[in-house]
């Protein structure tokens, strides 16, 4: 036991060394309530509207802060504004989101346990030893629990002091370690109780004597309870358990006044402790429980919650219970959640086969204190979940921490229902199925305090070369603070809207900003239409422009999301514009600081990257004629679709829509034609443009690409009435239309020099 709990306490100090300051759940909100009291300010109170800087926390039970605001009192944390700088674009809740892991913009530096963020790590250490004493109550209980077994109370302790999201809590500076140790300590001491064993009467020997109780332990429990309910709100719940522990005990005894002798040396004890607190939110909000407010600020549920609304609330659960970093946006491999799912799943059938096997329940649990204890155990990991849905129904976001005031309980369920399977097994395999759960936790923790943690805070390191693969671009950002970006490296592929598209900035600043600007990338199209933005931070949030250091290269790629459906027209070359917005205008507007390239104001676009729609025009969707003409081998026209009579009184243009698709890879840029000529061959009309406009130069096309390109032939009001043909071509861009694609397949079209004949025209 000393070395497990050993192992626990050196894997949660990493953890509370590897987190930066306020980098886990709410850290932030409990530390301003602890640095409140520290002060001597006493309790806060807590505003339904407005700012404060507890947020949510500030009607929190507060038998956690008043001991951490007394180990802190004499600690000086006016410091405390140099680490408190959110970070405006910090990702909360989305762990798939690739960056902005840090609320603290500064979580990269590096600080010295003085100041604030000693006092954060005091309370963090405190918050340890709770966690200590929830696993020396684990296995305690585990031992009743598994009463003729040494090595599963060892296991059981193990497995919970493995967790990898049981160790983060623990590391934090957080009153959930409070409520988690209580409700451990209670559940251990009501085991303690119902462990003891009937003694059965001589002269009648169906009927078992009262047990003794000696008036202290009930007022144990009562303090307990007491403390239970002045560490938060869930520790209610175990007043329910402990009154269906007493009728348990009453019943097996056959003693219906147990409970009336129990009423006042528990009920004392716990309204002493904690009774003063509910009053005090009764005197001050009028609600008893203060939920109201917590509730106003923490975000009320505004719909009901409905089956696929609990499902998606239980997939988070499930990760965060497991192991779910930072603020809800750093995970495990996904794997690693599917191993332990398949495993709980495994736990809970063997529970139920349990179950389902004890027909005499009654007689079990008069005669053997095991069952009894089993039982209890059950209750309050019912009740917890009774209590979580409680709260889901009334505000969003389950997590798995709020199932913690039962995890010692849940950690010996999940022994006890492996253990109905495995128990089947030869002795040596039994060993290795219950190793390689602990380890996978264990492994799961080294990975995340050596790789996945660092690698979400840490700002990446400068680079001394450019590659070659990147495009040199030299422009310079700003008038006062000179950012310059170097080059700029996008990849040469293919995209479709909801992917993520890399693109690497190297950048430099010529001396020390003395602001912290926010870069953005965007994707245009061809009307200037965003189709794909990120604004963010350098360094994914990481490495703001302040802590940039002169003449460094500092290279990162953003993988910028295409959020918008583009027309199915046709593919789109959208443009790379890349600017760096001043905090001083942001509030404004999202102004961005001016860019010069070679001492001249541009606007900086400075790619392009390739986006393909989901879908690609069909023929019959837009009514088209089929073609199957081909230029040079590289370009099929696929179909046309033009008005057949046009009066020229009513309109001065006639519209031909024309599908063009890649058969190979072309060369260079097209242009193409629409031109009308009459009876004798000579022009009449006609008019020029690339396939698809601006939209997506030819150079880009690959095969399989498909094209519609819409032209608007301007007509003469001198036009003479009359038939007209419609010949369509393509030439090289640069010639002027000196060079025309020759036709290499004709397609049953009349065709001519580099041109083919699609249609005729009628205009009166």
């Amino acid at each position: 036991m000393g070395a497990i709990l050993l192992l626990f306490v050196g894997l949660g100090v990493w953890y509370s060394l590897v987190v930066p300051p306020f980098e886990t759940p709410d850290e932030i909100y409990h530390y301003a309530f602890v640095r409140h009291v520290a002060q001597g300010n006493g309790l806060p109170v807590q505003r339904a509207e407005g700012e404060d800087p507890w947020e949510q926390e500030g009607s929190q039970a507060p038998l956690y802060y008043l001991l951490v605001g007394w180990l802190t009192a004499g600690i000086d944390q006016a410091d405390f504004a140099q680490i408190n700088t959110i970070n405006p674009r910090a990702n909360i809740g989305d762990p798939l989101f690739p960056g902005n892991k840090n609320l603290m913009l500064y979580s990269a530096v590096s600080r010295p346990l003085q100041g604030a963020n000693l006092a954060l790590h005091v309370g963090r250490w405190f918050s340890l030893l709770l966690g200590v004493v929830t696993l020396w109550c684990t296995y305690r209980t585990a031992q009743l629990a598994f009463a003729h077994s040494r090595w599963l109370p060892l296991l059981t302790l193990l497995l919970v002091a493995l967790i990898p999201q049981f160790i983060f809590i623990s590391a934090s500076l957080s009153n959930d370690s409070m409520i988690i140790a209580t409700s451990a300590l209670v559940v251990y001491w009501l085991a303690r109780m119902l462990a003891r064993p009937s003694h059965e009467s001589p002269a009648n020997p169906s009927a078992a004597t009262n047990q003794k109780f000696s008036r202290g332990e009930w007022v144990v429990l009562g303090v307990l309870l007491g403390l239970a309910a002045l560490s938060k709100l869930q520790g209610l719940g175990l007043f329910v358990l402990s009154g269906l522990a007493v009728l348990l005990l009453a019943w097996t005894q056959r003693d219906w006044r147990l409970p009336l002798r129990l009423l006042l040396p528990v009920a004392i004890p716990a309204l002493l402790i904690a009774g003063w607190w509910y009053w005090r939110n009764m005197m001050l909000y009028g609600d008893w429980s203060g939920l109201g407010h917590l509730l106003a600020k923490n975000g009320q549920r505004g719909d009901d919650l409905t089956a696929a609304g609990l499902w998606q609330e239980f997939r988070g659960l499930r990760y965060s219970f497991w192991g779910l970093f930072g603020w809800f946006s750093i995970l495990l491999p996904v794997w690693i959640y599917t191993v332990l799912d398949v495993l709980t799943l495994g736990a809970l059938a063997g529970l139920g086969w349990r179950m389902l096997r004890h027909r005499a329940l009654g007689q079990t649990l008069r005669n053997q204190p095991q069952q009894r204890i089993r039982l209890l155990l059950v209750a309050w990991a019912l009740l917890s979940l009774l209590l979580l849905f409680y709260w889901i129904s009334q505000a969003s976001g389950s997590q798995g921490r709020l199932l913690f005031p039962a995890i010692g309980v849940i950690g010996i369920l999940f022994v006890l229902g492996l253990q109905t399977w495995l128990r089947h097994l030869p002795a040596r395999w039994q060993w290795l199925v219950w190793l390689l759960t602990p380890l996978l936790l264990l492994g799961a923790s080294l990975f995340a305090l050596s790789i996945r943690l660092p690698a979400s805070y840490h700002a990446s390191q400068p680079v001394t070369t450019i590659p070659e693969t990147a495009q040199r671009v030299d422009v310079v950002y700003g008038d006062q603070d000179l950012l310059t970006l170097l080059a700029i490296e996008t990849p040469d592929t293919r995209f479709q809207p909801g992917d993520r598209v890399p693109i690497t900035l190297y950048m430099q600043a010529e001396a020390k900003p003395e602001d912290d600007y926010q870069l953005f990338i965007q994707f245009l199209d061809e009307t200037g239409t965003e189709v794909g933005n990120l604004t963010t931070h350098p360094g994914w949030g990481r490495n703001p422009t302040r802590l940039w250091q002169p003449g460094m290269i500092y290279a990162d790629t953003y993988p910028v999301l295409i959020e918008q459906a583009i027309d199915q027209r046709s593919p789109l070359a959208a443009r790379v514009y890349v600017g760096f917005v001043d905090p001083k205008t942001e509030q404004s507007g999202r102004f961005p600081v001016p860019a010069r390239q070679a001492g001249e104001l541009i606007d900086p676009f400075l790619a392009r990257i390739a986006i393909s729609p989901l879908t690609q025009p069909q023929l019959d969707a837009y009514a088209l004629a089929p073609m199957a003409t081909e230029f040079g081998n590289v370009i099929r026209l696929a179909g046309v679709r033009y008005e057949d009579e046009i009066t020229i009184a009513a309109t001065s243009a006639m519209s031909v829509t024309l599908l063009w698709e890649a058969i190979g890879t072309p060369a260079t840029d097209y242009t193409a034609y629409v031109h009308l000529r009459d009876a004798s061959g000579a022009f009449a009309a006609g008019f020029d443009q690339a396939p698809a406009a601006a939209r997506f130069p030819t150079h880009d096309w690959r095969t399989g690409d498909r094209i519609l390109g819409g032209f608007s032939v301007p007509l003469p009001t001198t036009l003479a009435p009359g038939d007209y043909e419609i010949w369509v071509g393509l030439y090289e861009t640069e010639s002027q239309g000196a060079l025309r694609l020759p036709i290499t397949a004709q397609g049953e079209r009349t065709t001519g020099d580099g041109e083919v004949l699609v249609g005729m025209i009628n205009i009166r």
